[in-house]
């Protein structure tokens, strides 16, 4: 596996590249600045001042004269600007997902292609490219006021990067570790806000299970028949302790309810003592805050628990959806109908949508609420 950024190193190093990028214009250049100071940083006794000594020597190896901007130790308006920018809506998803990779895990551009499976000199290419559409966007000033917002973009980011690692294990880089660790970092950095504290509440509670998720022949288990005694107790209650504080903060933001969502799983004694009819309000609740496809197949699976399969198939075939989950959740419920041929047919359809083997058998074992 490979070498992942400290934490502590991973929050100075994102301060001093906000800082940087913010004067220097450019993030390729800022990004070489930063790295390079860090090598640099990595040859000398540890400092007491970590974030200030990095941005020190990063500014002049980008080349500064001017003095050091003075950044105070809560203000993390530089972090802020510059993850909203390689997180903004203008730049395709991938784009996102490759800056967030080099940008808040500090890696390489050959290990990040290594993960986007393409060549070295592709994602180069890519990263250029998204460096140069995100240049119009470093360095803006979002208000306190407004920080929310650019917040959710970038949490949104991070989820899937986590997301993709739990459907993609193999993958030589631990993507639910490295969002963990960098939505641990927003934590820190951004203490008023109560969202990323649910979302790290939500990537807690999921990777927990993870021991228990894959059988010894490489099978994925199905949510239900997991073996409870095998999930990471501590990650749970840590999950829990942080959405408890989320709640306290603001009881109505959607990476919160998510992760009461999750919180409803894990309390449960047993996958038979799940309160399903409490489940199906919070995606009602979640429908009406943030309504998406991918919620709308999760209540479906809620609502096949509570009011039958039969029920949730009519919902399901009234969305016109084309998508791998459209098709395996309606091969889900036709299979409990009886109706295995429709079944198979909607298999095959869910199979030829998604990306790999491996997403084949969570299709068929693990569609979790």
């Amino acid at each position: 596996m490979t070498h992942s950024l400290p934490r502590d190193l991973r929050a100075a190093r994102l301060r001093a590249l906000g800082v940087v990028t913010a004067h220097v214009g450019d993030l390729g250049e800022a990004r070489d600045a930063v790295d390079r100071a860090l090598v640099s940083l990595d040859e000398q006794e540890p400092p007491a001042d970590l974030a200030g000594t990095l941005l020190e020597i990063a500014w002049a190896t980008a080349g500064r004269t001017d003095p050091v901007p003075h950044v105070a130790e809560d203000d993390a308006s530089a972090v802020l600007s510059l993850l909203a920018a390689c997180c903004h809506s203008s730049l395709p998803m991938a784009a996102r997902i490759a800056l967030m990779l080099a940008v808040a895990g500090g890696f390489p551009t050959d290990e990040i292609a290594r993960a986007f499976a393409v060549p070295d000199q592709t994602m180069e290419r890519r990263l250029a490219w998204s460096e140069d559409r995100a240049r119009a966007l470093l360095g803006r000033v979002i208000p306190d006021e407004l920080t929310a917002e650019p917040l959710d973009s970038v949490l949104d980011v991070l989820m899937l990067v986590f997301d993709d690692g739990i459907i993609h294990p193999h993958c030589h880089l631990d993507l639910p570790y490295e969002a963990v660790e960098t939505t641990r970092v927003l934590v820190e950095q951004f203490p008023a806000e109560s969202e990323p504290r649910a979302a790290l509440a939500i990537m807690l509670l999921t990777r927990a299970r993870r021991d228990a998720r894959v059988a010894p022949d490489g099978s994925l288990i199905p949510f239900g028949l997991q073996d409870r005694s095998r999930w990471h107790r501590d990650e749970i209650d840590e999950g829990l302790f942080l959405l408890r504080a989320s709640r306290r903060q603001n009881p109505s933001g959607p990476y919160q309810i998510r992760a009461t969502i999750q919180s409803e799983h894990v309390n449960a004694p047993s996958a038979e003592d799940t309160d399903w009819d409490r489940i199906l309000a919070l995606h009602d609740q979640l429908m009406t805050l943030a309504p998406s496809d991918l919620v709308a197949l999760s209540r479906a699976t809620a609502l096949a628990e509570v009011r039958g399969a039969e029920a949730a198939l009519k919902v399901v075939e009234g969305f016109g959806l084309d998508s791998h989950l459209y098709h395996a959740t309606r091969a889900d419920l036709l299979s409990r109908l009886g109706h295995q041929e429709e079944a198979d047919r909607a298999w095959t359809a869910a199979v030829a949508r998604v990306r790999s083997a491996r997403e084949h058998a969570r299709l068929r074992g693990t569609l979790e609420g």
